[in-house]
């Protein structure tokens, strides 16, 4: 008796809550959000993990990077170290494009090889120039007017949203085997890009809702990085030539919305482009020689060759040069980072524009030919962050101030492109540069 009275009293000093059906439910829903949560967290790892490449490691910095603090003051040119009165020229970043015009991946250290960085813009995606597709077996006169011409984010900004992985093979993966075909083709490529919404009704715009919490909703497509003889074979990979600049190399077709394959067919939508979209690799049968500026084969003992890039192995690009642009373009003008310009070296360390007369250094113990200045194009009104194209700047800066080679005194220069003395040698970010030999240059057109 004692204990109801005592329970009677605590009821009339405890306010009684009268929830409406509303406040039901979204008091039930905010006690069982945080088990959802963590339950979808886990699901979404899981199958991140289980995509990722078989007895492979991914290529790439794995923490913030080395170029988080490039628009710091102390990278201007005249603030930056020096000893004895001599600049203490530093490689400050490392970057490689495995697809051409796409998203890069940054590098602590790499391996440079005849053509460049290795693993540098050995894919690149092209666009039918023609209007009717003809056969594989067509004769030369069908095929006359057949063109794969390759694409940039000069004409397509977009392409900066498209982002690349490498996943090399790694014998101490826990899941390494020989028997797996990523180990068998070298590795892997994968390619990313943003998913268009597509989603049709209430429950499924809710469930793309839900899982844009925890991450943007992409496309994901892997690619066999060096297919065998077997799988080209088996997946039904066939070659053409593709026009890039006033080149025609043979190379592979990986993948093609000529063949109906959903992926590509979902990227073209994304790019915007009307004409059949293919996805080409590098072939070793047909190689691009560089010649022009660069050092000839009785110089160097070999005669450089490129795969997608535009026309040199290597770019290097000094943040100084990029600070002093950015402070002479106008206030409102979006902010310009070492990225616009798409370098492989990033360099610290010496004064803006110095690295004009350079005609030969060394990067740690390699040496390596300044073959000439980078001419600029309109891509680096792109910004890589969002692939939306600014409608003047920095080219209107860069041809106000940079113009200044004989060879194209129409255009404006920033960067110089290089070409290694060997056909093999390491590079790591900190290694210090030397300079060997300056001089004038004189760009060569193609």
């Amino acid at each position: 008796m004692s204990f109801m009275l005592k329970a009677s009293r605590l009821e009339r000093l405890i306010p009684k809550l009268e929830l409406s059906l509303t406040a039901y439910i979204a008091a039930t829903t905010a006690c069982f959000l945080p088990a959802i949560l963590l339950a979808l967290y886990y699901v979404f790892d899981l199958q991140r993990r289980q995509r990722e490449p078989k007895g492979c490691r991914k290529l790439g910095l794995p923490v913030e990077s080395n170029l988080a603090d490039q628009h710091h003051e102390r990278y201007s040119g005249a603030r930056q170290k020096q000893e004895n009165g001599i600049a203490d020229w530093r490689v400050k970043s490392l970057w490689i494009y495995p697809v051409k015009s796409c998203r890069g991946v940054e590098l602590n250290r790499g391996t440079v090889i005849g053509t460049g960085m290795e693993y540098d813009r050995q894919f690149c995606f092209a666009q039918l120039a023609s209007k009717f597709p003809v056969a594989h077996d067509a004769s030369l006169e069908e095929k006359a007017d057949h063109k794969w011409k390759f694409i940039t984010q000069r004409s397509i900004a977009a392409m900066a949203m498209i982002e690349t992985e490498i996943w090399l093979p790694d014998p101490s993966s826990p899941t390494h085997s020989k028997t797996y075909a990523e180990v068998q083709n070298g590795g892997v490529l994968v390619i990313r890009f943003p998913k268009l919404d597509t989603e049709v009704g209430i429950v499924r715009s809710l469930i793309s809702s839900f899982v844009s919490l925890f991450a943007t909703r992409k496309d994901y497509v892997r690619i066999p990085f060096d297919p065998t003889e077997e799988q080209i074979k088996s997946n039904g990979y066939t070659t053409d030539h593709m026009e890039i600049w006033k080149d025609f190399p043979k190379s592979l077709m990986i993948a093609s919305t000529e063949r109906d394959e959903p992926w590509i067919k979902d990227l073209r939508s994304f790019l915007g482009i009307t004409n059949h979209l293919a996805l080409f690799r590098v072939s070793q049968e047909d190689v691009r020689e560089v010649y022009r500026c660069a050092p000839r084969k009785d110089e160097v003992g070999y005669q450089s060759t490129v795969g997608f890039q535009d026309a040199y192995p290597l770019h290097i690009l000094n943040l100084a040069s990029v600070h002093d642009v950015a402070s002479k373009m106008k206030q409102d003008a979006p902010r310009l980072g070492a990225m616009n310009f798409r370098p492989n070296i990033v360099i610290t360390g010496g004064e803006a524009y110095a690295e004009d007369l350079w005609k030969r250094i060394r990067i740690g113990e390699h040496q390596y030919y300044v073959a000439c200045r980078t001419v600029r194009c309109l891509l680096p009104n792109v910004n890589p962050a969002t692939g939306v194209r600014h409608g003047s700047e920095p080219n209107k800066t860069l041809k106000t101030h940079r113009r200044i080679d004989e060879g194209d005194p129409k255009n404006a220069c920033l960067g110089m492109q290089m070409v290694p003395a060997k056909e093999h040698s390491k590079i790591k970010v900190r290694d210090a540069i030397e300079v060997l030999e300056t001089g004038e240059h004189f760009y060569i057109k193609q």
